[in-house]
């Protein structure tokens, strides 16, 4: 394939250099873009970008050429625009704290001369960092980066580290354009002659593992944890006594390149629709009784995981093509979250209640049930859980001294640790033994009564409470919860396993849909062009491109989530993608009253009138018909 000079066929995610226009003042880029060299002389302006957005999850891989033993080079993911009049000395501490920016540092041992480095950033904001012999490091990207907004990479060449080269990036079975040194003939360039044997060798192999998933099916997955998930998550630099071996031709055949480190949540959930029958199982569901009516379900003699729920809302005449399910599966998660008892708290931070007659009833199981037939059949998870129960539910350390007792939703343990974390003198602790000692020892803190307990010791006792109340007072609740995600798959044993990037499916991400991520879900069925409907269908389509906007600078009542509800049937994108692109389509206006624009929720299709005259006008339309649509099948 030789269009725009690539190479590596159909599944090319473009091409992939360092931006000549945008970099520190003491970078030169040369070979092509793909080698960023700062003046060793000069410990700061060592910024350098990718020249185009990146894809969450998409690998990119860089060689470090130029650096002595003590190598140093941070990378950053940003929404903001590269600009070269806002290029700062250094990434820290100039960019850490800036919203839209994350900053992470590349553990020490990585960057030592001839190393390999592989990074990118999961859907759970997790920047991943991984080494030649396939250690990975985790680190929280802390929420600066939106990711359904265009994602730019930069690096930041300081301390010894004087040039670092672009090798490329790769995301599932697709990879950017091998490096412009390969002419399309196959024959080197004059700027291999500067290179090390070992580098030509790695660009060889990568071309030509391009080269053959260009004419390849993605290669099958199986069902076992990537490896990248058996190390321990990191956010500390490693040992720096520690140093990696200079890269060998052997080494780089080591170099994973498998299907199984691509099984992101997405990948891992598709194992599981692997096993689902082509068969439906009919579920009769009465919108007043929703909850019930999927209990019921469960509980019928034919249910089966593997059979695709076909969904009969009661008084509805819609056939499920995907629209009914979608509407139940986001409606039923709700009323698990609210109506099923087993839940307290805040939205986004919700908490097990300790109920020992829903346990008995079995409740929380059902629950657990409930939230996997939803993960399993495409439809939403949870994502309500505190971060922190989550956490300790995976069997991750957590921190719990600043945990925010806000959320504890019992006033009366709330009120408790307030007058244990006011605690300043020595008479204040003795009248916390006095008060609260006994409920202390309760909560599993018994040494609240040590002959060497101090008020340096209160964020130990505070930690001690929450980790009690919120997580070991309702075990039983939790393991009874985790059996019911377990009854099919062990979703939750493979949940437990890959915690980081099942972190969308449990808790909130508070993820708003963006302006350019909604648009990009549609395509336009337009008329033949130069006719007078097309000429009215593009003027629809700049009225509706300005409602998105008023939608993004919040002018109007309308929300990208109820939008995408209305034509959907879900206010989110789910984890496995819809099973085809949403579409805008256009009708012609009565010429008395007014239709109002409508969707059919199984086709994921918006239909818009031809010949719109203002935003104003299709902002009111649109209001109008999603706020008077009520439940599925009245739009």
């Amino acid at each position: 394939m030789k269009k725009h000079g690539r190479v590596c066929g159909s599944r090319c995610l473009g091409p992939m250099t360092f931006l000549q226009e945008v970099k520190g003042q003491r970078v030169t880029i040369c070979q092509g873009g793909h080698l960023a060299s700062r003046d060793a002389s000069y410990n700061m302006h060592g910024l350098v970008f990718i020249s185009r957005p990146v894809k969450v999850k998409e690998k990119i891989s860089v060689y470090i050429e130029g650096a002595s033993s003590d190598g140093a080079l941070h990378v950053g993911f940003t929404n903001h625009r590269p600009n070269a009049n806002l290029i700062p000395p250094t990434a820290l501490p100039h960019l850490i704290e800036t919203p839209g920016y994350c900053v992470v540092p590349i553990p020490a041992e990585l960057c030592q001369p001839g190393a390999y480095i592989t990074f990118w950033l999961n859907h759970a904001k997790y920047a991943l960092i991984q080494g030649t012999g396939g250690k990975t490091y985790y680190m929280n990207a802390k929420r600066l980066v939106k990711l359904n907004e265009p994602l730019y990479v930069f690096l930041d060449l300081f301390g010894s580290t004087s040039a670092v080269r672009l090798l490329g990036s790769r995301k599932g079975d697709r990879t950017s354009c091998p490096d412009p040194g390969k002419s399309s003939s196959g024959e080197t360039k004059v700027e291999d002659q500067g290179l090390n044997k070992n580098f030509l060798s790695f660009r060889n192999n990568v071309q030509s593992d391009t080269r053959r998933l260009s004419r390849e099916e993605p290669p099958s997955q199986t069902s076992v944890a990537p490896s990248c998930f058996s190390q321990q998550v990191s956010t500390q630099e490693p040992d720096q006594t520690k140093h990696m071996q200079t890269t060998t031709k052997e080494d780089l055949k080591k170099i994973p390149r498998s299907s199984m480190e691509e099984m992101d949540v997405t990948s891992l959930l598709r194992e599981f629709q692997r096993n689902l029958s082509p068969s439906e199982f009919h579920v009769v569901v009465c919108w007043k009784r929703l909850l019930k009516s999927a209990i019921d379900a469960l509980s019928n003699s034919n249910f089966s995981w593997t059979k695709t729920p076909h969904i009969e809302f009661v008084d509805e005449v819609a056939f499920d093509c995907g629209g009914p399910r979608r509407e139940f599966f986001r409606l039923l998660m709700m009323e698990v979250q609210g109506s099923l008892g087993i839940f307290e708290g805040n939205p986004g931070h919700l908490f097990f209640t300790y109920d020992q007659s829903a346990l008995q009833q079995c409740k929380y199981e059902q629950a657990g049930k409930l939230v996997a037939w939803s993960i399993i059949h495409g439809g939403p998870g949870l994502k309500a859980l505190d971060p922190c129960l989550y956490q300790l539910m995976c069997g991750q350390e957590v921190q719990l001294m600043e945990f925010d007792w806000h959320l504890i939703p019992d006033t009366d343990v709330q009120g408790k640790v307030q007058k244990i974390l006011s605690c300043r003198t020595s008479a204040h602790l003795h009248t916390i033994q006095k008060e609260l000692g006994d409920w202390i020892c309760e909560c599993g803190f018994p040494g609240i009564y040590g002959p060497k307990i101090s008020i340096q010791d209160i964020p130990v006792v505070y930690s001690y409470i929450v980790r009690h109340y919120i997580y070991l007072r309702v075990s039983n609740m939790i393991s009874q919860f985790t059996a019911g995600l377990n009854a099919y798959g062990r979703l939750w044993d493979m949940v437990k396993a890959n915690w980081i990037d099942f972190l969308p499916i449990f808790i909130n991400m508070n993820e708003p849909i963006s302006r350019a991520s909604f648009r990009a879900l549609f395509q336009i069925n337009w008329n033949t062009e130069g006719t007078k409907k097309r000429q009215e269908e593009e003027e629809t389509i700049y009225y509706w491109e300005l409602v998105l906007k008023m939608i993004e600078e919040k002018k109007t009542e309308l929300r990208f989530e109820e939008l995408l509800t209305f034509i959907t049937a879900t206010d989110e994108i789910p984890a496995l993608g819809f099973p085809q692109k949403p579409s805008i389509n256009f009708y012609k206006p009565e010429g008395r009253g007014c239709r109002l624009p409508y969707a059919s929720t199984c086709m994921m299709g918006l239909f818009l009138p031809r010949g719109v005259k203002s935003q104003a006008e299709l902002n009111t339309m649109l209001l109008r018909a999603v706020r008077d649509s009520v439940g599925f099948g009245k739009a």
